[in-house]
């Protein structure tokens, strides 16, 4: 997915944002949906879905995510 910055008009740019905040959806998503409606094409309906992978073992027997997103870096487990 391509990463765009525009410029929109503050009445437009505040449309946006009431309808996006009234269909609990990000302003991303709201104008990525009028320009596929508009413009007639398709757009991938499923973000990109990135798994956490196992590393390398702990000693102690725990493992280390890693994000394959972001070589070296980890992630928190939560609990």
């Amino acid at each position: 997915m391509a990463n765009v910055k525009i410029s929109l008009p503050e009445a437009v740019f505040k449309r946006v944002d009431d309808i996006s905040r009234s269909m609990k959806i990000s302003r991303s998503e709201l104008i990525t949906r009028i320009l596929v409606e508009a413009l007639g094409v398709e757009a991938d309906r499923d973000p990109p879905k990135y798994p956490a992978l196992i590393s390398k073992p702990y000693k102690e027997g725990h493992y280390r995510l890693r994000s394959p997103r972001y070589p070296g870096r980890t992630i928190k487990e939560s609990g």
